[in-house]
């Protein structure tokens, strides 16, 4: 496995307000980030959009569970683990997804994919029924 694609399951292992800061390790100063919230462009960007995200966040674990990688580009599945005290009572998340990341000496872009419905909607209460009923009807 390349060296970038390593660091990169291991940084996102443990995933904090504290390791933020240590983006600039793996990613390159114009890498562009994108996920079914948003895109932002340049790695200064991606500090204080991560931040944000993370600024409530109680804990944040990634595994991985997959990695497929080759010269340049990696897909690399898994599963993460998070609190949010807004979100479902406190008790913890869970949501699949896929990173598609491409790079150089460093990463360039990064993209998450994952449902965002699973993640945030579906742990307010309100929300969480509609949706469920709208599920059971699509499989009815």
């Amino acid at each position: 496995m390349h060296t970038i694609v390593e660091n990169f399951c291991l940084y996102y292992k443990e995933f904090n307000q504290d390791s933020i800061a240590g983006l600039d390790r793996i990613y390159d100063q114009n890498a562009v980030f994108e996920d079914p919230i948003g895109k932002v462009e340049g790695l200064n960007d991606l500090k204080h959009h991560f931040s944000k995200m993370m600024s409530n966040v109680s804990y944040c674990r990634f595994s991985i569970t997959d990695v497929v990688a080759n010269d340049g580009q990696a897909f690399i599945t898994w599963t993460m683990r998070f609190a949010h005290p807004k979100l479902n009572g406190h008790k913890e998340i869970t949501v699949t997804g896929v990173s598609e990341i491409k790079f150089d000496e460093r990463i360039t872009y990064h993209r998450d994919y994952f449902d965002v419905g699973s993640m945030f909607y579906e742990q307010v209460p309100i929300l969480k029924t509609i949706i469920q009923a709208l599920k059971k009807r699509l499989v009815a």
